[in-house]
């Protein structure tokens, strides 16, 4: 976390200098006008608009308006100063209306996704780098049918004993395994638990197996490595492919509230006078 608030250090310090000239001039303003709450829901929802206006930069990158890099930094930037404009806009109180406390709830699901989109795109890249080779997300589903076209291969020609103890370990411990995804809960965190389990079997095993035996069990091994990395790179992959499926509609939900809320207030002032 260190790491990733030196890497933005620029950005968090340019935040910190601009959230404290906005409290001063809201503690200003307070003295000299009745109500902030119109300025700072002005400003927040502009700041709301211009942050979805980066979703329409990345896919206008042809056009080369700035540097992506840039976009990012100032989007993260200006993510970061809502919630001091919001905080400022509710007056650190807890909404009453049904609608406001909609709108509150939805403006810290977006804001909190927000977050964590920033620090997994931090994170998740270096860990990914960690475990076995780099593989483009879409075709991560044809390399594990390769990895397990090649295990059955090596289950069928061991089969070649009586006692068929390789096909029948396969069958116990490994065709699950190697049909599918697995295992993507403790890969977020890190554990190796269900690595150590299998290998604990496999050693148990090694014993009532003849040398044949022991080199396909070898090769299964180096096998169980490949789908387990491969395991490992699809489960952040998804993180990082499906985080905007939840962030950008999210935001963009906001928006929709955030102007009906504006035009809801215009108008009870217009008629109040």
């Amino acid at each position: 976390m260190r790491k990733i608030l030196f890497q933005n250090r620029n950005t968090i310090a340019a935040f910190v200098i601009i959230s404290l000239i906005i409290v001063a001039s809201c503690n200003l303003f307070a003295i000299t006008l009745s109500h902030t709450s119109f300025v700072t829901g002005t400003v927040l929802l502009i700041c709301l608009l211009m942050l979805a206006g980066y979703q329409l930069r990345k896919k206008l990158s042809i056009l080369l308006i700035g540097k992506t890099s840039a976009w990012l930094q100032f989007h993260i930037f200006l993510g970061l100063l809502t919630s001091v404009l919001f905080m400022l806009h509710i007056k650190m109180q807890i909404p009453d209306g049904l609608f406001e406390f909609v709108l509150f709830l939805n403006y810290l699901t977006v804001f909190f996704s927000g977050v964590a989109g920033w620090i997994l795109s931090r994170r998740i890249p270096h860990r990914l780098l960690s475990r076995g080779e780099e593989v483009i997300f879409e075709r991560i589903p044809l390399h594990r049918r390769n990895i397990h076209e090649k295990v059955k291969s090596l289950v069928r020609e061991s089969n070649t004993s009586e006692k068929a103890a390789i096909p029948d370990f396969y069958e116990e411990h490994l065709r699950t395994f190697f049909e599918g995804p697995r295992n993507q809960l403790r890969h977020i965190l890190h554990s190796e638990r269900h690595r150590h389990e299998l290998s604990q079997k496999i050693t148990a095993l090694k014993p009532f197996l003849n040398p044949q035996e022991l080199a396909v069990l070898q090769q299964l091994t180096e096998q169980i490595q490949l789908k387990d990395d491969l395991d490992y790179q699809y489960v952040f992959q998804a993180i990082i492919k499906l985080w905007p499926f939840v962030h950008v509609p999210l935001t963009y939900s906001l928006i929709i509230f955030a102007l009906y809320h504006t035009l809801a207030v215009c108008a009870f002032a217009s008629t109040s006078g």
